[in-house]
Parts: structure tokens; sequence; C-alpha cells
């Protein structure tokens, strides 16, 4: 066997075996989701929430120390609006968690795109087919959390964030067992 060859083999065996454990991972986050959906959407909207109080914290010590830099009133608004979203996102859940269906319903259909045409492009050197399958029913979760009720946003975020985990983790591990065989 030729090193190229042997190293080759040696990249698809790492993948493989990544592939499998990512895939593994994603399914039971997305179990766990499904089995508990408004928990699901409340973690996310809670750490959403945390993390834009973090960076708006982040963004008003740096303009505190740069108040003579040019961009000092725009790192104080964007610091400020950043700790008012999240706390928002904290204080009124509900309302964080149906702004969140929106932008993940975009998140979504972007992602769909990607995979689309990621499956399109790459041909035959990999299992393009469960990338497509991935792609197409990603974009239909996007459709479906764009065009839900406000009412019913907090079920379908913690429904949709655990099928999609589910249907990665698919993809993932099928891409997996298809490396372990070539």
């Amino acid at each position: 066997m030729e090193s190229s060859e042997l190293d080759q083999q040696q990249l698809f065996s790492r993948i493989s075996q990544w592939s499998l454990v990512l895939g593994g991972v994603l399914a039971v986050l997305g179990g766990l989701a499904l089995a508990a959906p408004w928990a699901a959407s409340t973690v996310i909207d809670v750490f959403c929430g945390m993390t834009l109080i973090a960076a708006g914290v982040a963004q008003l010590a740096m303009a505190a120390g740069t108040f003579t830099w040019q961009g000092f009133w725009i790192a104080l608004i964007c610091g400020a609006l950043s700790i008012v979203a999240g706390t928002g996102m904290l204080v009124l859940p509900k309302a964080g968690i149906e702004a969140m269906v929106v932008f993940l319903g975009i998140v979504l259909l972007f992602e769909s795109v990607a995979k689309l045409a990621a499956a399109v492009s790459i041909g035959s050197k990999f299992p393009w087919g469960w990338l497509l399958f991935d792609g197409l029913f990603t974009g239909v979760l996007g459709v479906l959390l764009l065009s839900t009720k406000p009412a019913e946003a907090g079920i379908l975020l913690g429904v949709f964030v655990g099928i999609n985990l589910l249907s990665s983790g698919a993809t993932f591990a099928a891409t997996g067992w298809w490396l372990r065989r070539a």
C-alpha cells in the first residue's frame, strides 16, 4: 500500500469514528428535547438571554475602557441593547421563545440551503443522498416554524430542535457507517 492510501484510510477511519460519536450525541440530545419540548425551549431561551447579557456587559466594559475612541457610542448602545434583550428573554421567556422561533426558522432555512448546495456539489465522493434528505427535512422544519402560531411556539421550538438534532445525528451516523465501508 502506498503511503497516501494509508493516510487516506486513517483519515477516513478517524472521520468515521467521530461521525458515529457525534451522531450518537446529537441523537441523545434530540431525544431529550423531544421528551420535554417546553423545557428544551426554556433552556434555549435562558442560555440565549444569559449570553446576550454577558455580551452586553463585555461591550459596556469595552466602551468604558475606550471612551475616547470614535466607536464609543456604538459600543455603549450595542452593549445596552444586548443587556436589555437578554434581560427581556429571562424576564419574559414566552416572548423570548416566540422571537427565537422566528429566528430559528430563518436559520433553518439558511442551513437547508447550505446542506442542499453541499449535497449537489459533492457528488458521489460522499453519501450525498443523506445530506440531500437532511437539507430537505431542515427546510420543511424552517417553513413550519415560520408559519406557527405564537401560542404553540414554545412546544414547537423544542420539538423541532429535537427533530433537527435527530436528523443531523442520523446523517452523521450514516456518514460514519458509510466511511467505515469505504
